[in-house]
């Protein structure tokens, strides 16, 4: 019985571990100077290069759930907007004032489960998520 309490209580810990300490679709990867940080609304999207700019980092983000900014998305359209929104967040933080977009694409999360009920069954379980993943390129406009 103690033992059994000890796996649980072990598998709860890792499951909060894991939902607070990863799981934020952002990443970026320095390529140029970071700059003061500037106002989201400050960062205009391009599909090309202005004539004058300077690069900062290449970020990938997307609209996958996340507890930093729960929200959940039903239209194709509202995952676009989040992941645009992470997206140019992060590069405010990093001080562009703009991004150029490289890649748009559609990710399928295909979700698992297994659990055991109170007769000792094993059921099975599986849903399709579809997600949107955007990477670019954070630059500041001179």
């Amino acid at each position: 019985m103690l033992n059994r309490f000890i796996k649980k209580l072990i598998l709860l810990h890792a499951i909060v571990l894991t939902l607070f300490h990863g799981c934020y679709p952002v990443s970026h990867i320095i390529i140029g100077d970071k700059k003061t940080p500037v106002n989201i609304n400050e960062v205009k999207i391009y599909s090309d290069f202005p004539i004058n700019y300077e690069k900062i980092a290449i970020i990938e983000t997307s609209s996958d759930f996340a507890f930093k900014d729960m929200s959940i998305e039903f239209t194709y359209q509202q995952k676009t907007d989040k992941a645009l929104e992470r997206l140019k967040a992060e590069a405010a933080s990093l001080g562009a004032n703009g991004v150029v977009i490289q890649d748009l694409s559609t990710k399928n999360n295909m979700r698992f489960n297994l659990d055991r009920d109170d007769k000792g069954n094993i059921n099975a379980s599986s849903r399709n998520e579809k997600q949107k993943e955007l990477k670019a390129t954070a630059i500041f406009v001179k």
